[in-house]
C-alpha cells in the first residue's frame, strides 16, 4: 500500500517498505529489472528498478517518479506489469524523474562534475551531500551532531544526502548504526546515494583513465553490488549516483543512467575551497580524509546562524529540490 509521510510541511508519497531484522538481511540475485508497480489501494503507479531476493523473499526496489522517493517492497500483494525502459520513458516522460535524467545529460561529456550540480533553491539554502569514500578513519560524527544542533529547531528531520561506497560500509558497521540511529530518532532524513563499491583511485593515472574510467572496471557490478550492500545494511538506495572523484565521460554517464540512476555532482566542493551559493550542491567528506571541508562547512553554518533561525538559509532535501528544479524548467 501507499503511505503519506509529512516533513517540513510537504507531503511525501511512498510505498510501505519491508521491515526485517538487520542481522538477518541477505540479498541474492540483485539485478536491474523494469516494470510498473501499481498500488491496489489507490492505483498509483511506481517504477520498478531492481528485483532481488531478500532473506529468501522476492522483493523490488520501487521509485515514485513524481517525488523521487524509493522503497523496498515484497512481491506479495503487489500488482506488477513488466515494461521495457522505452515504455517507461513514454509513460512517465513528463515526471520529475525522467526530466532529471535528461537534465543530468546536459554536461555528460565533462571529464569532471557531470550530472546535476546546482538546484534552484526554495526556500533559500543548499543541498548538503556527504561522501563516504573508502577510509580506515572513523566517521566524523561531530558534523552530523552540529548539523542537528544548528538546524534541528527549524528542520526536523534535517535533510542530508550521503554518498556511500561498498568498501566503506564493509569497514564501518558501527558508523552505519550511528547514522541509522539518528534517522530512527527523527533527527535526520538521509537520501542514500550510490558512490560505487570500490572507489578505486590511482594517483599515477590521468583523470581520463582513473576512478571508474580505469581499464577493466566492471561498472555494472560497481553499481549493483553497492546497492545490494546498502540493503543488507538496512539502507534504501535512492535514484541518485555520484561518480568517484566526480570523474566520468559520456559513455560512463550513459551507462549509469541506463541503470535508472541520476548522476549528481557538486558546484561547491568545500575541500577545494569552492564557495556555495543558494541552490548549490555542497560536497564534504565525512570519512576523515578531508577535515578542511568539514571545518569550512561548520564555519559556514555559524556565519549563517541568524539566517537559519529566520528560515532564510536551510538545508534542502536533494529529492525535493530536484523535483522543484524540474517543475520550474518544464515547459
Amino acid at each position: 500500500m501507499f503511505v503519506k509521510q509529512h516533513r517540513a510541511g510537504s507531503a511525501v508519497l511512498f510505498f510501505l517498505a519491508v521491515s526485517l531484522p538487520l542481522a538477518s538481511r541477505t540479498v541474492r540475485d540483485y539485478r536491474f529489472y523494469t516494470a510498473i508497480a501499481t498500488s491496489r489501494r489507490d492505483h498509483r503507479a511506481a517504477i520498478v528498478l531492481r528485483k532481488f531476493r531478500l532473506d529468501g523473499r522476492t522483493c523490488y526496489l520501487l521509485l515514485d517518479p513524481d517525488d523521487l522517493t524509493t522503497a523496498i517492497r515484497p512481491a506479495d500483494g503487489l500488482g506488477l506489469k513488466t515494461a521495457a525502459w522505452s515504455a517507461l520513458e513514454r509513460r512517465f516522460h513528463d515526471t520529475a524523474y525522467f526530466m532529471a535524467l535528461r537534465d543530468a545529460t546536459a554536461n555528460e561529456s565533462a571529464i569532471q562534475n557531470a550530472g546535476l550540480t546546482h538546484l534552484r533553491s526554495s526556500p533559500p539554502g543548499v543541498v548538503l551531500t556527504v561522501d563516504l569514500c573508502p577510509s580506515r578513519r572513523p566517521l566524523d560524527r561531530e558534523l552530523f551532531m552540529e548539523i542537528i544542533r544548528e538546524f534541528g529547531r527549524e528542520e526536523k528531520p534535517v535533510p542530508i544526502a550521503v554518498a556511500v561506497t561498498g568498501v566503506w560500509m564493509e569497514e564501518h558497521p558501527p558508523d552505519i548504526e550511528f547514522l541509522e540511529g539518528l534517522e530512527r530518532a527523527g533527527d535526520i532524513s538521509v537520501t542514500w546515494i550510490n558512490h560505487s563499491y570500490h572507489h578505486r583511485w590511482d594517483k599515477s593515472l590521468p583523470l581520463k583513465e582513473n576512478f571508474l574510467l580505469e581499464k577493466g572496471t566492471d561498472v555494472p557490478a560497481e553499481i549493483l553490488q553497492t546497492e545490494a550492500a546498502m540493503i543488507e545494511h538496512g539502507l534504501t538506495p535512492s535514484a541518485f549516483f555520484r561518480f568517484p572523484g566526480l570523474v566520468s565521460d559520456k559513455k560512463l554517464v550513459v551507462t549509469v543512467e541506463s541503470f535508472g540512476l541520476v548522476p549528481v555532482g557538486s558546484d561547491a566542493w568545500l575541500g577545494k575551497n569552492q564557495r556555495p551559493e543558494e541552490g548549490s550542491i555542497v560536497l564534504v567528506h565525512a570519512n576523515g580524509n578531508e577535515p578542511i571541508g568539514i571545518a569550512r562547512f561548520l564555519k559556514l553554518i555559524r556565519e549563517e546562524r541568524e539566517n537559519i533561525l529566520r528560515r532564510h538559509w536551510l538545508l534542502l532535501d536533494l529529492r525535493e529540490a530536484t523535483v522543484l528544479q524540474e517543475k520550474k524548467i518544464s515547459p
